[in-house]
């Protein structure tokens, strides 16, 4: 696979993309206003960053490309009336596309197996936050338990930051 040219083709194609979206609205075939229109090219960005990030083999490529497809999205979906997205649950959701980001920064690259660990703690967390936002559990018994153990998420990930140091410096002799 080859990776798509960005940095040469992106004025170029933003400038497009928008003039279209003018066109349309002053020849009044099509207007969905401008809040989808920039949504929509957050997806399209973040979705060719992820694409890149994969080919690249980019672990910053990858995440930031799943964080902005996924945000764009989900943005654009708000502001085409598919879905709403209540405030309570823009933490929980954040929380979890970072874990999930971090998961595919792993499939990039497997030699970094300790990004696993943080991306499950964040993927716990998101998953309490969200589950407590959207009435599953209740938050009264969710919030100590996170508020007690979500250092435990820091140590673990420090320790596995660790031993993947020192297993590649020892792989490296």
């Amino acid at each position: 696979m080859h990776a798509l040219p960005v940095r040469g083709y992106l004025l170029p194609l933003l400038l497009i993309f928008f003039g279209a979206a003018m066109l349309l609205h002053r020849l009044h075939v099509f207007w969905a206003g401008w809040a989808p229109v920039l949504w929509l090219s957050v997806a399209a960005g973040g979705g060719l960053m992820l694409y890149n990030g994969f080919v690249r083999h980019s672990r910053g490529g990858a995440f930031w490309g799943f964080f902005w497809f996924v945000i764009g999205g989900a943005c654009l979906l708000r502001a085409c009336d598919v879905v709403w997205l209540d405030p309570g649950i823009v933490v929980g959701g954040l929380l979890l596309v970072s874990g999930a980001g971090l998961i595919l920064m792993y499939f990039v690259s497997r030699r970094d197996w300790h990004l696993l660990v943080p991306a499950a703690c964040l993927l716990l967390v998101g998953g309490a936050v969200l589950s407590t936002e959207l009435g599953w559990f209740p938050a009264w018994e969710v919030a100590p338990v996170v508020n007690r153990w979500w250092p435990a998420g820091l140590v673990l990930s420090g320790a596995a930051l660790i031993l993947n140091t020192a297993l590649s410096s020892r792989q490296g002799e």
